[in-house]
């Protein structure tokens, strides 16, 4: 056998040979394997570095490119990557929108920051096979949103002993007979809002689930006034209150409280927040948004010589589904309920020639839902002590009229309230009578900004927008353009006595406007509600850290 035909049929050093040829593949493949795994590793190095830039830019949206540098630095990154793209926007956490949709940069109320960062990354053999460096890129998202917990109209600022347990009481569906000390004592009860929250979860049976499950519910007012005795540590009036309401009544919470910063949120981590509400704002306006368009008669002794005395109707109409409290950011709103008073002002005195008059006169009082929108809102991570917050309160329109309504549109807050001429008086057994009719209004026509620290929420500070008419004033024109007529009903010898007629009912009437300037005003604070005003109040700030959404 040949040299040639003794080496094609030799099987020796054969794996050497195989191991020769097939080494550049091999090297080929570990290097390959070990660029790609580094490549991996400086990518999740550049990720990290990203989130927490992310998280830096969101707690600080101002400097938001600046904390972005700041942070590549403090992790090594000199020089710093190639690519540096810092956007600032809003971020919706909306299930119904696409997770890419969620975060809309340069968009209002700014709540979020991304940060895009790309740079060449590092490799150990590609080059050598003539495969240049790849880009490495990563974005990351991060969201912080500050919320405060502020409310509407919530006043009590007149505690009125008389006046508050005619309107309470009627709201409430009960008779009260509190004293002024009472209510003295539960004027400054501040109640923590989760509290009162784990508490009326127990008293409807509620012990899983979230706080959203419970803000979404229908509620009787008899729990929700047991709840507010219970988180306020048993407070003996309030304990008391709670007996004594119809247990009939019921809240949709929607309209007291807006869940939007408890969303998700378990219930009883009543430390995930911190916010607080006066006891009896919270009672008052859940009573107030029960079942809606109630009627509620009182009687009231006006105490003024020459005023017989003073009959009140009462209708709050359905509010709008926006609450009375909130926990929320910016952009949010708070709306109050619509509300009719009726006022059967019996006037007595002397007409002179024309005897003793008993004038009756039928005053209406509406006052349109007033708003209040959180226009700003800053708060640092982690200090509540550095919050503010600037809210833009429009009043509602507050009409004063004299005249004649049926009652089913008195009641009807949804139409338009149509005033006729009515008669106030009759005269002289008969033969004439004085009808009358008088229509004002006045409204803010532009919001009026109030501005919030984290002081003013420590210290129950209740700022008010109020219309640029005042009140003395409306009730004033409303006496003074009193369009009196006088109707004579048949003929009589006495007639020549009714040429001062007019004048006589004119002085009787001059004191009215005084005593409805005082009436109102006490009316709409046992309401809670301001009489051509809208009062807010920050209750806190919650200054929540960054976190990543993205």
């Amino acid at each position: 056998m040949g040299p040639i035909a003794r080496f094609l049929v030799d099987v020796r050093a054969n794996v050497v040979t195989l191991f020769a040829a097939g080494a550049p593949v091999l090297l080929g493949l570990a290097a390959f394997a070990i660029d790609e795994a580094s490549l991996h590793l400086e990518k999740r190095r550049l990720q990290s570095v990203a989130d927490l830039a992310a998280i830096h830019a969101a707690g600080d949206p101002a400097n938001a490119a600046q904390q972005v540098r700041l942070s590549l630095r403090d992790a090594g990154y000199d020089p710093l990557p190639e690519t540096i793209i810092v956007q600032t926007g809003h971020y919706a956490p909306d299930p119904s929108l696409a997770p890419a949709e969620r975060f809309a940069p340069d968009t209002g109320p700014i709540n979020a920051a991304r940060v895009t960062l790309r740079r060449e990354g590092t490799v150990h053999f590609a080059s050598l096979f003539g495969f240049p460096p790849p880009l490495i890129g990563v974005v990351a998202t991060a969201s912080a949103t500050p919320m405060a917990g502020w409310s509407i109209g919530s006043r009590l600022a007149s505690l009125n002993g008389g006046v508050l347990n005619a309107v309470l009481g009627g709201l409430l569906g009960t008779e009260l007979s509190l004293s002024l000390l009472d209510y003295n004592a539960i004027a400054d009860v501040d109640i923590s809002l989760l509290d009162f929250l784990d508490a009326l979860s127990g008293e409807v049976d509620l012990e899983v689930g979230t706080y959203s499950e419970l803000l979404n519910a229908d509620i009787s007012l008899g729990a929700i006034a047991a709840a507010i005795a219970s988180a306020s540590g048993g407070n003996a009036v309030l304990v008391h209150l709670a007996g004594l309401v119809d247990e009939t009544l019921s809240v949709d919470m929607a309209r007291l409280i807006v869940a939007d910063g408890l969303a998700g949120l378990a219930l009883g981590t009543s430390a995930a927040v911190e916010a607080s509400v006066d006891a009896l704002g919270l009672l008052s306006a859940a009573a107030l948004v029960a079942d809606g368009n109630r009627h509620i008669g009182l009687e009231l002794g006006a105490g003024v010589p020459g005023i017989a005395g003073i009959d009140v109707a009462l209708v709050v109409g359905e509010p709008p589904v926006t609450g009375w409290f909130t926990l929320s950011g910016e952009g949010d709103y708070l709306r109050t309920a619509q509300t009719r008073l009726r006022l059967d002002v019996s006037v007595l005195g002397n007409g002179g020639g024309l005897g003793l008059l008993d004038i009756t006169l039928p005053v209406y009082a509406e006052l349109a839902p007033a708003e209040a929108r959180m226009a700003s809102l800053s708060c640092p991570p982690g200090r509540p002590d550095q919050g503010t917050a600037t809210i833009d309160a429009s009043p509602g329109v507050l009409r004063l009229a004299i005249g004649n309504t049926p009652q089913s549109a008195f009641l009807d807050t949804k139409s338009p309230l149509e005033i006729a001429k009515t008669p106030i008086v009759s005269l002289l057994g008969g033969i004439a009578r004085v009808n009358a009719r008088a229509d004002v209004s006045m409204s803010q026509t532009s919001p009026v900004p109030l501005y919030f620290t984290a002081h003013d929420a420590a210290n129950d500070t209740i700022r008010t927008a109020t219309t640029r008419t005042p009140v003395s004033s409306l009730t004033g024109s409303l006496i003074g353009n009193l369009d009196l007529e006088l109707e004579v009903l048949s003929i009589n010898l006495l007639g020549s006595l009714l040429s001062g007629a007019l004048d006589a009912v004119e002085t009787l009437l001059d004191p009215v406007a005084i005593v409805l300037d005082e009436v109102l005003i006490v009316l709409f604070d046992a309401l809670g509600i301001g009489l051509g005003e809208v009062d807010v109040a920050v209750h806190s700030f919650d200054c929540r850290n960054a976190a990543l959404v993205q």
